[in-house]
């Protein structure tokens, strides 16, 4: 490589040098409510790599509601309410993620992410009276009020389904007992905009899925388990052999219940903090630097690496 060659490699890395990569701040968040006789509530709890949270309670009429959340840095989030008979409840998964442009010039930014699989269950086996409700509401926007994304599903005990942005596979099945609703995963890439230098933009996600229901609960008295038989083993007898066999059990005895229950989900359902979804691609953040016009830094190195050149020049002359 030539002198000049040389001087013209190193002006254009120090340019380079510039261009540093986008820093992030993240704030995850898991909170919720389950309500049946009582309201428990958890969050917001907060945390930089990984958050869960959840609460579960019942009454002595049968009713019981559960709720939790969990959420990571690695990409991995759910939110996820249930209940039986008459009750309330809510998850919420939240994040924000800051995007700080540490490039010395504007930058082109996108996000990529997963979204999970999912459903919406209502069963009613007993065929008690009553009704029930449940959904998610799936929100992402920029500084706060531009939205970037939504998807919101919500079915009711009468199969009523209302869907804005329907994600992969997503399909309404009558179980004979009540209504599913399912869909896969998907994945989805948004244009962020551009960041000037040295300015940043905040990315909220909000995951929230809700359950509720106002069913008659029915009573009936637990049975016991039926007698085992004969377990087999032999007991040496005079010319024969008898089988030493078990009694079976006896009524376990108190009250049982049973009523309808309904079930709204949406996320990685093994609760792995550290694993990346399918694909690995949650919550990617790239950055396109738009060099068109290069900054007064930039423009100042590029002219030291031509005048040197031209330097080289004229020493050879």
């Amino acid at each position: 490589m030539n002198n000049k060659m040389r001087i013209l490699v190193a002006s254009l890395l120090a340019i380079g040098a510039f261009s540093a990569t986008s820093a992030q701040a993240d704030v995850l968040v898991a909170s919720g409510s389950a309500s049946a006789g009582t309201t428990l509530t958890f969050g917001p709890t907060t945390g930089t790599s990984y958050v869960n949270d959840g609460r579960n309670v019942s009454d002595s009429a049968g009713s019981s509601a559960s709720a939790y959340a969990w959420g990571n840095d690695h990409g991995t989030y759910r939110a996820d309410s249930s209940g039986e008979g008459t009750f309330n409840s809510t998850a919420t998964f939240h994040r924000t993620l800051e995007v700080i442009n540490g490039n010395a010039v504007a930058t082109q930014y996108s996000l990529n992410f997963f979204i999970y699989y999912g459903y919406l269950s209502i069963e009613n086996w007993a065929g008690v009276s009553g009704s029930g409700s449940t959904g998610y509401d799936l929100s992402i926007k920029r500084n706060g009020t531009t939205s970037l994304f939504g998807s919101s599903a919500h079915l009711d005990s009468l199969g009523g389904l209302t869907v804005i942005n329907a994600l992969n596979g997503a399909q309404l099945y009558n179980t004979g007992s009540g209504y599913s609703y399912n869909w896969n995963g998907t994945y989805v890439t948004l244009d962020l905009g551009v960041i000037g230098a040295g300015q940043s933009m905040t990315i909220d996600f909000d995951l929230v899925t809700t359950a509720t229901g106002n069913y008659a609960v029915q009573s009936y008295a637990c049975g016991g388990y039926g007698g085992y038989g004969e377990y087999g083993g032999e007991i040496p007898m005079t010319l024969a052999t008898v089988s030493d066999g078990y009694g079976g059990y006896g009524g376990y005895g108190g009250t049982c219940y049973q009523t309808a229950r309904v079930n709204g989900a949406l996320g990685d359902p093994s609760d792995l903090s550290s694993a990346l979804p399918p694909g690995g691609v949650n919550f990617v953040v790239t950055g396109s630097p738009l060099n068109n016009v290069p900054a007064p830094g930039s423009l100042s190195l590029l002219g030291v690496g031509l005048g040197a050149m031209t330097l080289a020049r004229r020493r050879r002359r």
